[in-house]
């Protein structure tokens, strides 16, 4: 695999922030370029060199070798190309990707994919708060793209989603698609407590029904023709409906104008 290796020298002694290091960046430098790009770590700024060893040429992949809970930002802003991380990442891994690909092989901080539009991002292991949510004084969470988590997401997860897909392996903790507008989540495992509430549209998969708030309203069972006919086509959806012929169709938040579903399998 051509590409760029970056491994740490040392266990880092701050947090680094990698948020301008993407594939589009790093693509038409030199190594030596490279060695000499200023990263934010701690409350300083120092040369990449300074904590990775960069080997490789700039012309494939960008691999970070040894993933650290303290690397944050990694993949932000990405547009195109592929980033992969041996280990875990901080908060604010994939915030704003438009396109590209980000694979994380452990787990991930908080605000994971954060107001993404596009792209793809799959993470091995458990996500933090927030996942696909909109960030820090932002109204948009995730709008576009695929994020993929396997293990379990923290709380709000989803929270004001505008479009794309999210995938959950494990559990999603509480306040899951909070105020979620367009969209598709799926959770293999159980959803914690007010789930959906201030949901306009969108949908929820789940193999349970969860707690949810007083707004949403049992439509009882319903078959899943026009879904699966959908589902040929992606095939996300399709590992979502294995082995589902109807589903619960609970609708809300009533309370607040909401049409969005949340879909059981029966």
């Amino acid at each position: 695999m051509s590409g760029v290796s970056l491994k740490p020298r040392a266990p880092f002694e701050a947090r680094v922030d990698l948020s301008g290091l993407t594939p589009s960046v790093t693509r038409p430098l030199s190594l030596r370029e490279l060695e000499h790009l200023a990263v934010p770590h701690g409350g300083r700024s120092v040369k990449l060199a300074e904590l990775f060893f960069v080997e490789g040429a700039p012309d494939g992949v960008l691999l970070i070798e040894i993933g650290d809970p303290r690397l944050d930002g990694v993949g932000a802003g990405m547009s195109e190309g592929e980033l992969i991380v041996d280990g875990q990442v901080g908060a604010f891994a994939g915030r704003g990707m438009s396109g590209g690909f980000l694979r994380v092989s452990g787990d991930a901080g908080d605000f994971l994919g954060a107001e993404m539009s596009g792209g793809r991002i799959e993470l091995a292991g458990h996500a933090g708060a927030r996942a696909g949510a909109a960030g820090s004084g932002s109204r948009r969470g995730l709008s576009g793209g695929v994020l993929r988590i396997g293990g379990n997401a923290g709380p709000r997860a989803a929270e004001r989603q505008r479009g794309g897909l999210i995938t959950i392996g494990g559990d999603a903790g509480e306040g899951l698609a909070t105020g979620m507008i367009a969209g598709t989540v799926s959770v293999g495992g159980a959803i914690g407590r007010l789930a959906g509430r201030g949901m306009k549209r969108g949908t929820i998969f789940t193999h349970a029904v969860p707690e949810l708030p007083a707004g949403f309203i049992d439509t009882g069972s319903h078959e899943l023709v026009a879904l699966r006919l959908l589902a040929r086509r992606v095939p996300e959806l399709k590992d979502m409906l294995k082995g589902w012929t109807h589903a619960r169709r609970i609708v809300g938040d009533t309370l607040m104008g909401g049409q969005g579903e949340v879909l059981a399998g029966v």
